[in-house]
C-alpha cells in the first residue's frame, strides 16, 4: 500500500554471559536504553558459578524484548556464542559482550549504515577504551578497511593481525552472512583469538562499513575472560592455520579462494622466515 511505512529489520543482541554478576548490569541497562525500536536481546548464561543468570532474569522481568537462557553445562565461550547464533531470529545480529556497555544510538546508527550499503555484511563503530587498572579512558578506531571494496583487499588488511583488527567484532552483521560462515570455531590453541578467523571469513563475503563515532565502551579488566586464555608457545601458528581453514571454506569461486590462500600463506611464510632469520642473527651476535 502506498504510504505504508517500510518495516524495520529485526535486530538481535546476542549476549553470552559467564560469571559477570559484578559488571553485567551496566550492559543490560545500555541495551534497554537503545533508541532502535525493533531490538530483541537474547542472553545465554554459560552455567555461571555466581549470580549472573539470576541477575539477568530479574532484569528481564517486564521487559518483553529480553530472553534469558541458562545452559545446563558450561559450553565454553565459542560454544555459547554459537548457541546464540543458532537461536537468534533476526535479520541483523551483534555480540553484546557482558562487560562492554553501548551508547543509546549504537543499534540505530549501525542499522542505518548497513541499510545504506547493500553490499556490506558488517557495520561497526569506533570504541572508547576504559582501562580500569590505569583509570584511563581514550578512543580507538580501525579505519584501515574504509573504502576497501574487494575481498582480496580486505584480506590484505586483516592478514597481519595488527593494530585494532578486533574492533569490527563489536559490530552489527547480517544473519545470512553468519550462517554462511557457520559460526566460530576452535583451533589448535583453543578459543584464543578465534574472532580473527571469524572476521576474516566474514570479510570475504562483503564490505565492512565504519561509523566514525565511539558507540561502544570496551572495559578491560584483569579478570576478563580473554585474559584467562593461555598463550602457550605456538598459539599464533594455530590461529593462522584456523584462519586459513576459514578462507578455504568460504563460499567463493575456487580460483578466488586459491588466490586468497596464496596471498595469506605468502604473508605468513614471509613473516616466519624473517623472524627465523632475526632469531639466528641474534644468536650469532
Amino acid at each position: 500500500m502506498d504510504g505504508a511505512p517500510t518495516p524495520r529489520p529485526r535486530v538481535v543482541a546476542c549476549m553470552p554471559t559467564w560469571n559477570a554478576a559484578e559488571f553485567v548490569e551496566p550492559v543490560l541497562r545500555s541495551l534497554a536504553a537503545q533508541t532502535y525500536p525493533d531490538l530483541q536481546v537474547l542472553i545465554s548464561d554459560d552455567a555461571s558459578g555466581d549470580a549472573t543468570a539470576a541477575l539477568c532474569e530479574r532484569f528481564a522481568l517486564n521487559r518483553p524484548g529480553f530472553t534469558v537462557h541458562r545452559q545446563v553445562r558450561n559450553l565454553g565461550w565459542i560454544g555459547n556464542v554459537n548457541w546464540l547464533l543458532k537461536h537468534a531470529q533476526g535479520e541483523y545480529l551483534f555480540f553484546a559482550f557482558h562487560d562492554d556497555p553501548l551508547e543509546p544510538t549504537y543499534v540505530e546508527r549501525l542499522v542505518a549504515a548497513l541499510e545504506a550499503a547493500p553490499d556490506a555484511v558488517l557495520a561497526f563503530s569506533d570504541i572508547t577504551i576504559d582501562l580500569r587498572a590505569q583509570a584511563l579512558v581514550t578512543s580507538w578506531s580501525f579505519p584501515d578497511l574504509d573504502g576497501v571494496v574487494t575481498a582480496r583487499g580486505r584480506l590484505r588488511v586483516l592478514t597481519p593481525m595488527q593494530g585494532h583488527w578486533w574492533i569490527p567484532n563489536r559490530g552489527l552483521f547480517r544473519r545470512s552472512a553468519a550462517q554462511s560462515v557457520g559460526g566460530m570455531r576452535r583451533h589448535l590453541a583453543g578459543e584464543l583469538s578465534a574472532d580473527w578467523p571469524w572476521l576474516i571469513h566474514l570479510s570475504l563475503l562483503g564490505r565492512f562499513v565504519r561509523v566514525p563515532a565511539p558507540l561502544v565502551r570496551k572495559v578491560w579488566r584483569q579478570q576478563g575472560l580473554s585474559m584467562s586464555w593461555n598463550r602457550r608457545p605456538g598459539w599464533r601458528v594455530a590461529v593462522v592455520l584456523g584462519a586459513a581453514r576459514e578462507i578455504a571454506a568460504a563460499d567463493l569461486p575456487l580460483r578466488l579462494r586459491s588466490r586468497l590462500l596464496a596471498d595469506f600463506g605468502s604473508h605468513w611464510l614471509g613473516t616466519w622466515w624473517r623472524t627465523r632469520a632475526q632469531w639466528i642473527a641474534r644468536l650469532r651476535s
